[in-house]
């Protein structure tokens, strides 16, 4: 076979009309209703001229984008048909009118090879309508002897209601005729009891009204007793508690007294408290500066150390080398001049760790001053203790900064005597 063919036979549109076949055969699709009838059958037809297109299709000639339509709106049909089989909804049966018109539309646009039409051409179609036809019937005959048999019962069961019923309106009228005696009776002994209770009732009230009025006459003389004396108890109670009262204002004024005078107390402590914390912070800022000039003046000292040892190393190594080898003064002359060359820097970072270690010295004396000066001054009067901080206030704010010195020119002896001072203090 060749490629068109094979390609052909393989179209999932073949398994779509077998679908709905299956579909169209099941007894769901039986129904009274003639609308019903009709789309099923408009479906029939349907499948029956796409069966007919497709047996004769010329495969080589077909356009597959045709072919593709068709198998979706004969699927849409299955569809739609198998949502009315599962609720009844007639109008998913109405949606297939445009299905079918469309896959009429794609079916007419194939290469179909045009046979001509006899009486046998819609043979299958009329059998399939006459089928379905016969078993909607055969459901309306089933239903119209369901229905008479239906009827007959009702009618049977109505005729043997109405016997009982007729039984029951007589019970009916015999038992409202022995009410109405009863409800005669019940009258003339109502009557015949209102008139002895009512009689009864006035002789009891007038008793009664009576005895309240003697002992609404006595609770009124024993109330106004009750009355009197309460006022009297009351008088004195109220005397007793406000004594008590004022004696408890008394005391808690004396208690409130004294908590305020703790109070006091306990403010001053406070107020002293937090000059002593005052002062321990402005004197940690000093002892903070004097560590930091601590810490420099070290470092420069190390550093001018360093020097000067590798100065007095490049002279003892220029001696022993001279010594070995022969006296050549111009080469150990050069060698000495090299060597002193870095006594310049060593007296630089001795001078710098000399400055550092007097501010570290001022801070630290400066820290000592403060934290001693609250202590000291605590036992004095007032008006001495404003004046010493007056005058100290002077000291310790700008005034007691170090002046600048004027610098003398780096010799040799200042040179020695740097090392000497550095290797002194170490």
């Amino acid at each position: 076979m060749s490629q068109w063919d094979d390609r052909y036979n393989e179209h999932a549109i073949h398994a779509s009309i077998d679908n709905l076949t299956e579909r169209l055969e099941d007894d769901a699709l039986v129904s009274e209703d003639l609308n019903v009838i009709e789309i099923i059958d408009r479906i029939i037809q349907a499948k029956s001229y796409a069966e007919i297109c497709l047996q004769n299709l010329i495969p080589a000639l077909v356009n597959h984008a045709h072919l593709n339509k068709a198998n979706s709106y004969i699927t849409s049909i299955t569809s739609e048909t198998n949502s009315y089989m599962s609720n009844k909804n007639i109008g998913h049966l109405n949606n297939t009118s445009a299905h079918i018109d469309n896959l009429m539309a794609q079916l007419n646009a194939l290469p179909i090879t045009k046979p001509a039409i006899t009486e046998q051409s819609f043979t299958k179609s009329l059998i399939a309508f006459k089928s379905l036809t016969e078993k909607s019937f055969a459901e309306l005959k089933k239903s119209k002897d369901e229905m008479l048999e239906s009827v007959n019962t009702i009618t049977d069961d109505s005729i043997e209601q109405k016997s009982k019923l007729e039984d029951l309106v007589s019970e009916i009228a015999r038992h409202e005729q022995n009410i109405q005696e009863s409800l005669d009776s019940f009258k003339e002994r109502f009557d015949a009891s209102e008139t002895t209770y009512s009689e009864k009732l006035e002789a009891t009230t007038n008793e009664f009204d009576n005895k309240y009025q003697v002992f609404s006459e006595n609770v009124n003389e024993k109330l106004t007793e009750n009355i009197e004396t309460n006022q009297e108890n009351v008088d004195a109670v109220l005397t007793d508690h406000k004594e008590k009262y004022s004696e408890q204002l008394e005391q808690q004024k004396s208690d409130a007294q004294l908590v305020l005078d703790a109070l006091e107390e306990k403010k001053l402590e406070a107020s002293n408290l937090l000059q002593i914390i005052g002062n321990i912070g402005i004197t940690g800022n000093y002892q903070n500066i004097a560590n930091n000039e601590k810490k420099a003046a070290d470092n420069w000292r190390k550093i001018a150390l360093g020097l000067m040892i590798g100065m007095v190393l490049i002279i003892g190594i220029t001696i022993f080398i001279s010594a070995a080898d022969g006296f050549d003064w111009k080469l150990a002359l050069f060698r000495v001049g090299a060597a002193f060359v870095l006594a310049v820097p060593a007296a630089y970072a001795a001078k710098e760790s000399a400055k550092h270690r007097s501010l570290e010295n001022h801070n630290r004396r400066s820290e000592l001053e403060l934290a001693s000066l609250d202590p000291f001054l605590e036992k004095l009067p007032k008006e001495t203790r404003d004046k010493v901080k007056e005058e100290l206030t002077k000291k310790f704010f700008g005034l007691n900064s170090t002046e600048p010195k004027t610098e003398d020119p780096v010799s040799n002896e200042a040179i020695f005597d740097l090392l000497k001072t550095a290797i002194g203090k170490k």
